[in-house]
């Protein structure tokens, strides 16, 4: 599936009032691709569909949801339904964040991000196969995170629900080939974050360079067409892999060194 092919239908894009989910909604307006907006903050959410209807001259339609909600994706789903449509790309890419010492959390809190992160990308894939299936070929974006690869003290649930995201999404990528439909895994790289406590940087390199969020999405669309299976735009990943086949303690002492938010 070429991003051209995807003119005039639908995507759905979750996380999408800032960072890489905001940049996919640009590209794919770009592109002639009606959108469905979703994230939690309806001020900016009305904003860029606003102005994405006037500038490319395609239907957008904010939703502020939370997606910490239970049902919140069966809801979406409904409501969708009702306007009569369906979608052909859904990006899971909204996420949840803590960073900081594990303790320092609420147990709710922890409980929204599983939900947000890992539990609302099942329920959104769930909830839309019979969607995308209907069209020839369609395709989800699921966008996972370098921190899948390894244990990552101060940031000990978010990295775990990205490790979640990170292997269901490939799974999912064989089972749904029958149905012609392509799940990719995004890995963007270090791009600049609004998690808590991200602010104020690492005693180490443990983010490295920062990069505009333009550049995964520039690098994942494309592989649309390729039925890519894992798009990686951070550096740096086989080193990563290869780390991990070190003792278990050491590998955790060093990530925990580079995470460990600074002052």
């Amino acid at each position: 599936m070429h991003l051209e092919d995807l003119k005039g239908d639908w995507a759905l894009v979750t996380g999408a009032s800032s960072g890489i989910g905001q940049e996919f909604a640009l590209q794919l307006a770009a592109a002639g691709v009606n959108l469905v907006l979703v994230a939690r903050r309806a001020d900016r959410l009305k904003s860029l569909a606003t102005n994405l209807r006037a500038r490319h001259g395609i239907e957008a339609l904010d939703l502020p949801i939370d997606l910490a909600q239970a049902m919140a994706a069966e809801e979406l789903h409904q409501l969708l339904q009702r306007q009569g449509i369906k979608i052909r790309l859904l990006v899971n890419n909204a996420a949840l964040g803590h960073w900081a010492p594990f303790e320092t959390g609420t147990t709710q809190a922890y409980e929204a991000l599983i939900r947000v992160n890992a539990l609302a990308v099942v329920n959104l894939c769930h909830n839309f196969l019979h969607d995308l299936a209907s069209h020839h070929d369609s395709a989800i974006i699921n966008v996972s995170s370098p921190a899948a690869y390894q244990p990552v003290p101060f940031l000990a649930v978010y990295a775990a629900s990205k490790a979640f995201v990170h292997n269901f999404s490939q799974a999912l990528h064989e089972e749904w080939r029958k149905h012609g439909v392509l799940v990719q895994t995004l890995l963007p790289g270090p791009t600049p974050t609004e998690l808590p406590g991200a602010q104020a940087g690492t005693r180490g390199k443990g983010i490295g360079t920062t990069v505009g969020a333009s550049y995964p999405v520039r690098l994942s669309l494309p592989h649309l067409a390729k039925a890519t299976a894992v798009v990686t735009a951070a550096r740096g990943t086989l080193w990563q892999r290869l780390f991990a086949l070190l003792p278990a303690k050491f590998v955790i002492r060093q990530v925990s060194r580079m995470f460990s938010p600074g002052s």
